[in-house]
């Protein structure tokens, strides 16, 4: 495609540490066959507290739907979504998370109420929103006895594995990473429930680049097939709509942080 960038894109995941192979393995890919150098941005942070001060700023972002969508609707991300992503075996652009405890821990979602969350964030939409949505129509005005914030899903895992709660929702493709690359991790841990699918986590392009650049970038994530990155059978085209018809538009961004 050959388009030049005056300067390297900077790009970042937001999303579980199973996406940082990922990722790294995209901008290789991006950078050839667009012949734009593309850089993970080491300072971009983590959190999606992080992600709210310094996303706005990159060209690449990957990262959980929710506040994507808060973000762009809200004007403080001149971001357009391109596509979504699908997961290799999970047969298209979508994502679920799912509910577990310990193998002496609750053995329904109902149980589990009387229990301590883990969330990784509020602002997660697997670890937090998704489950509170899935929590309402399964047991309408409930919610679990206690809580804390753990800051990731990996944490929210150990944090059942050491005793300190008793329950978490968290991202499919973390777990199954989980279960893949570390068992001992999760090992005593099981899935009591499910949530239902939703769209996968979406990369959006800043629309501030160079018309040519980002036409060549969002050509290129399109073209991805199941045998260019491990662990990705492609990027579906998408857009801002498929979001916000399932995840809610706050009013505002006054995201708070739940304390444990």
């Amino acid at each position: 495609m050959g388009t030049q960038a005056e300067r390297p894109l900077r790009a970042a995941t937001y999303l579980g540490d199973n996406t940082r192979p990922i990722m790294r393995d995209l901008v290789e890919y991006l950078a050839e066959a667009t012949g734009v150098e593309v850089v993970i941005d080491q300072t971009a942070g983590r959190t999606t507290i992080e992600a709210l001060r310094h996303a706005p700023t990159l060209d690449l972002v990957w990262m959980c739907g929710y506040p994507t969508v808060s973000l762009i609707s809200a004007g403080r991300m001149s971001h357009a979504i391109v596509g979504a992503p699908v997961f290799a075996g999970h047969g298209g652009p979508i994502y679920h998370a799912v509910i577990v405890t310990r193998e002496s821990g609750p053995l329904s979602l109902g149980a589990a109420l009387e229990t301590r969350l883990a969330v990784n964030e509020v602002e997660s939409w697997s670890g937090f929103l998704g489950l509170q949505a899935h929590v309402e129509r399964a047991f309408p005005g409930r919610w679990f006895a206690d809580q804390a914030v753990t800051g990731s899903h990996r944490a929210s895992l150990a944090a059942l594995a050491d005793g300190t709660c008793d329950v978490a929702s968290v991202d499919v493709t973390v777990w199954e990473h989980a279960l893949a690359e570390r068992p001992e991790e999760v090992a005593g841990l099981r899935v009591i429930d499910r949530t239902v699918d939703w769209p996968a986590p979406p990369f959006s392009l800043n629309s501030k680049l160079k018309p040519g650049t980002r036409r060549s970038f969002t050509e290129a994530l399109h073209a991805i097939g199941p045998a260019e990155i491990a662990s990705l059978d492609g990027v579906v085209p998408t857009g801002l709509d498929l979001y916000q018809d399932v995840m809610p538009i706050p009013s505002h961004l006054g995201l708070r942080r739940t304390e444990a």
